[in-house]
């Protein structure tokens, strides 16, 4: 590394912060506009092996630096000005502490002597992310009073901690004015012994402190042997790496010739190995008292969208392990519990590959016959899914049903797909049709909020530069029109499916007062608008096809488009509630056994 010639110590301590993050492992950097972040930016700007991505809005920066994160594997940084744009930051911080997503916020602030003394735009920014962030840096106003050394040595500390379990970290960096020299790069030298006290450091590509890390070597769990030849269940929830890690396990399911359930967020979910319609399997008791009938449980992942395989989850009498899968490079994980129902568990923390060894199949197993059982059931429930689909098509030629059944089959398996939340994950994990594909999915459920779905899609098709589709609904996307912005630059497809049912159609499946002006008023807040006229503000391709053969020849013309594209489904607001209603009662009325 050469530091840009400056004697502006600002300038000086950015560059030091900036080159400690990449460092770290750090390629993409997520700006906003700002004055008082200016060192930052330009430090960021200038250095050779970041990736500078930017957008005027704090809010959908954070949830885009949020998504790339998610898809790269890797940490990226996030720099804004202070005051509140750094409060904007929020709604994606908690979803990244919820999730164990390495942010690292890179905050500009006032120094301290323009603190709470109303100055212009200064607001108490140490601690602000608390309690979603718990590592943390307020470092000193930059000054040439203050050893380089310390600021290295600071940083080298919170990155070495996040790296071994992943979560977001806060940089608070106080600058006073001027923020840069006028001619930053044409300052000849540095006027303190900068350049000599760190020479070593660089003329090198290490981190400035290194940490031993701790062994993560997996063990059995107390009588795996005997425990391997009985019954046993094994259930997926949403998992980081996708395809790889899914494949693994529903490899290792077979050979212990153990029922396998996966959630739409382990992006397995239809798998030929899994039993794909359990959710409404779960309608029955009869299906249930054969799940029953497992001596273990081991769940990979958690956060499981199925809220009857959790109530049943809830009162299973066996033994109960979760695994908790370490990430990349990474020594721990969160400690944070998992379960809303608090079942008595053993818990495992290890790399999969690692856990999966040491649990290797070593017996043939007997019990052919009770999943023969379940595979049955689950075949009877996928015909009648399917059935159901088709007839609702003729009847109202497309629906928010027939949009999430057939779209785990269109999606191309050499591209992502990210599902917003509220109404679509919960189709999707219901009634996606059976494939064996499998693109990698990606949802933000830690909060499960509504808000930065589109600028979190932005953000995976950057972090992973593969074509992408975001199943989205219209209260959503309304939530985050701003981040629309973000698409005209995109060079692979990013296809944004909107179904439009006029507000929070979800509502009618949720326990509030069934008035229709109290559900209206309070809950569904009908708009009554379309998504035409923002497609051509923001001059993106927009498509509204009217039946589901339509819809599918959309589809596949905007995937082969390479931009972006926005496929507006509009149904009846009940529409989708209704459907469910009717399914779940075929469920519970079809002969399983």
């Amino acid at each position: 590394m050469a530091l840009m010639q400056s004697n502006n110590i600002n300038l000086v301590w950015a560059q030091l912060i900036i080159e400690s993050v990449v460092r770290a492992g750090v390629n993409h950097i997520f700006v906003a506009p700002g004055s008082r972040s200016t060192p930052l930016a330009l430090a960021a700007h200038h250095h050779p092996a970041v990736s500078l991505l930017r957008h005027f809005d704090e809010r959908g920066l954070g949830f885009m630096a949020l998504g790339c994160a998610k898809a790269s594997q890797q940490a990226v940084a996030i720099i804004t000005t202070s005051g509140t744009a750094v409060a904007n930051l929020h709604p994606a911080v908690i979803e990244a502490e919820l999730t164990q997503v390495p942010l690292i916020i890179l905050t500009a602030d006032r120094p301290v002597e323009l603190l709470q003394c109303g100055a212009n735009q200064a607001i108490e920014q140490v601690g602000i992310f608390s309690p979603a962030v718990k590592l943390d840096l307020a470092l000193p106003t930059a000054d040439k009073a203050i050893d380089a050394h310390f600021v290295l040595s600071r940083c080298a500390h919170l990155l070495a901690k996040q790296q071994a379990q992943p979560q977001p970290v806060h940089i608070n960096c106080p600058f006073r004015e001027p923020f840069y020299p006028a001619n930053f790069e044409a300052e000849p030298t540095l006027d303190f012994n900068l350049e000599h006290a760190l020479s070593n450091w660089l003329e090198q590509d290490n981190v400035h402190q290194s940490f031993g890390k701790r062994s993560t070597h997996s063990e059995a769990m107390l009588g795996w042997d005997k425990l391997q030849q009985g019954k046993g269940l094994i259930i997926v929830g949403q998992l980081d790496a996708g395809n790889e890690q899914v494949n693994a396990i529903a490899d290792w399911a077979q050979q212990l010739n153990w029922p396998l359930l996966l959630d739409i967020q382990s992006s397995g979910k239809g798998h030929i190995h899994s039993l794909h319609y359990y959710d409404a399997c779960l309608q029955q008791t009869a299906f249930a008292e054969q799940l029953n009938q497992a001596e273990v449980v081991i769940q990979f992942g958690a956060r499981l969208v199925s809220k009857r395989l959790s109530q049943w989850l809830n009162h299973y009498q066996g033994q109960y392990h979760q695994v908790h899968i370490l990430a990349p490079h990474a020594t721990d994980v969160s400690q944070r519990a998992l379960d809303p129902w608090h079942r008595s568990a053993v818990h495992h923390i290890a790399y999969l590959s690692e856990w999966l060894n040491a649990h290797a199949v070593s017996v043939i197993h007997p019990h052919s016959d009770w999943l023969a059982r379940l595979r049955h059931a689950d075949n009877q429930m996928l015909q009648m899914v399917t059935d159901f689909v088709d007839q609702s098509s003729h009847a109202c030629a497309i629906s928010e049903l027939s949009v999430c059944h057939s779209l785990s089959r269109l999606v191309p398996a050499m591209s992502k797909l990210f599902i917003g939340n509220s109404l679509p994950v919960r189709l999707m994990d219901m009634f996606g049709t059976a494939n064996s594909r499998q693109p990698q999915v990606f949802t933000n459920r830690g909060a499960s909020g509504i808000d930065g779905l589109l600028a979190t899609s932005v953000g995976i098709h950057q972090g992973s530069h593969m074509p992408l589709t975001l199943l989205i609904g219209d209260t959503s996307l309304l939530h985050d029109l701003n981040s629309l912005a973000l698409l005209k630059d995109l060079t692979q497809a990013l296809v944004v499916i909107i179904l439009n049912n006029d507000g929070g159609a979800i509502f009618n499946l949720l326990p509030v007062p069934e008035t229709d002006n109290i559900q209206q008023d309070l809950y569904q807040l009908p708009h009554g608008l379309d998504f035409a006229s923002v497609a051509k503000m923001f001059a993106i391709n927009y498509m509204r096809p009217q039946n589901q053969q339509e819809f599918e020849l959309d589809y596949q013309a905007a995937l082969m488009s390479h931009q972006a594209c926005i496929i507006e489904i509009n149904v009846p607001p009940t529409q989708s509630s209704e459907h469910i209603q009717q399914l779940a009662q075929r469920a519970r009325d079809l002969t399983l056994f």
